[in-house]
């Protein structure tokens, strides 16, 4: 059993305590690593340089721990068990890494569980500690990881099938204000943390239900790939972004972007974004979390790991993301034609668009759309904009080819049937195919147009 325990004793340092626990014999040389990344956010981002210190214990005595690279220590003796104690400095307000202060503490464990060498697919087991400080009086935890044993406000031990489960279930602690409702037969919850006073939480519900429901129906399954859900949101005066995982989401949404007890019964700009953005990380539980490029099977998260397929991953769920909000009920036709309108808008002001195609931009989004400079416009296209006017173009040409009797819809169910149920990896030219087989016509014209070409894309 690989076990981690997790103490938050000093918000004022913002450092999370961690001790490693291995009860079994490791020879010298035994390897343990920290990723480099995070599933979801393509940039290199060295989470183990926030470790601020660390030591290694075989029954209370110090063991040496060398240091390989920026992320790898290595024994330097056998020893029959080992304690790895070490801190995390979390000071990342994102949904990407860590953050503790005397309000809140979030965590990915991609940027606090050191992992064992070779012992990726064994159980990993996480006790979180209570903490004792006075601001945590009122603490509680959200998480969907599953659960061994814990008290009424979630403190105690957890446990994952492996570090791919045990890094893809972000916790939130804090004093969280909450609700949920049920989709499919299944649990949904919604944290908030810091929001303001007299937020709707009903009405917030009922909308997210709403698209929720569809998204469950649009995949035409019994049951959602999940047992629960969890979205969890950091409420800020000015954030916005959001993260998806196997069963959850972190989110981050500013004051305005939150209807208040009271407000007009028409959904504000900033509402309906928030919207847009609990639908497109929901959505991403079929779409990058099951149905996945072929190169994200299994996780390389000591490097890059670069695919052209971006566009479709993030363009498609942009598309349907906004799509479900009407299609639910939940915003009106113009309201849509509206969004529609901006986000034509924004690939129109970059030129960008001219110099870089969109397979490109998936394929360098490690160096180049997540590390935009005072260039970027005019240099790079985004493939979560332009992938989204893709993909609204996509379903209109295969609605044409089959003279309506086909759709983007029934590519996305026959994409999910053969590779997301089936955790088959999408290679970079299946989407294609598997669009021909829709249409029963050649499609190449369109893909290379599309993908692999700086042409305009026919939206006038």
């Amino acid at each position: 059993m690989i076990s981690y325990q997790i103490s938050l004793i000093h918000p004022e340092s913002h450092q999370i305590d961690v001790v490693l626990s291995i009860k079994s014999a490791l020879v010298k040389g035994q390897e343990f690593w920290l990723p480099d990344w995070i599933p979801g956010s393509y940039m290199i981002r060295d989470f183990a340089r926030n470790i601020t210190s660390i030591f290694a214990f075989e029954q209370g005595n110090p063991v040496a721990l060398t240091k390989l690279d920026k992320s790898t220590w290595c024994l330097d003796e056998n020893v029959e068990g080992l304690e790895i104690r070490y801190k995390v400095y979390a000071w990342d307000l994102s949904v990407r890494a860590a953050h503790f202060d005397d309000q809140h503490c979030f965590f990915n464990g991609t940027s606090i569980l050191l992992a064992l060498k070779g012992a990726e697919n064994q159980q990993h087991e996480i006790e979180l500690l209570k903490p004792s400080h006075p601001c945590s009086v009122d603490w509680s935890v959200a998480t969907t990881l599953k659960i061994r044993t814990v008290d009424s406000n979630g403190f105690g031990l957890y446990f994952a099938d492996n570090y791919a489960d045990a890094i893809d279930h972000p916790f939130e602690v804090a004093e969280l204000d909450k609700v949920e409702f049920i989709v499919a037969g299944v649990t949904h919850r919604m944290v908030f943390t810091e929001s303001p006073e007299n937020i709707d939480y009903v009405r917030i519900a009922k909308d997210v239900a709403a698209i929720c429901a569809l998204e469950c129906d649009f995949f035409a399954d019994d049951k959602p790939p999940f047992k629960q859900y969890l979205f969890m949101t950091f409420v800020q005066k000015s954030g916005f972004g959001g993260l998806e995982h196997r069963s959850s989401t972190a989110l981050q949404c500013s004051h305005a972007d939150l209807p208040k007890i009271g407000d007009p019964e028409k959904k504000s700009e900033d509402y309906q974004r928030f919207l847009s953005l609990c639908s497109h990380e929901y959505f991403h539980s079929w779409n990058v979390k099951r149905i996945k490029p072929k190169v994200f099977e299994d996780y390389a998260l000591r490097g890059e790991v670069h695919s052209e397929q971006l566009w479709f991953f993030e363009g498609i769920t942009s598309y349907y993301d906004e799509l479900f909000l009407v299609r639910s009920g939940v915003i009106s036709p113009s309201d849509y034609l509206n969004m529609i309108a901006k986000n034509i808008t924004r690939y129109l002001r970059g030129s960008g668009r001219h110099k870089q195609t969109i397979a490109e931009s998936s394929f360098d989004a490690w160096t180049k759309f997540y590390k935009q400079d005072e260039n970027a416009v005019n240099s790079i296209v985004s493939y979560y904009v332009k992938g989204g006017l893709i993909a609204f173009c996509l379903d209109f040409e295969i609605r044409q080819l089959t003279k309506n009797k086909q759709s983007l819809d029934d590519l996305m169910r026959l994409i999910w049937t053969k590779h997301g149920k089936t955790n088959k990896g999408l290679e970079d030219k299946k989407i294609q195919t598997l669009a021909e087989s829709l249409t029963n016509q050649s499609m190449e014209a369109f893909f290379n147009h599309h993908l692999y070409s700086t042409a305009e894309l026919a939206l006038i």
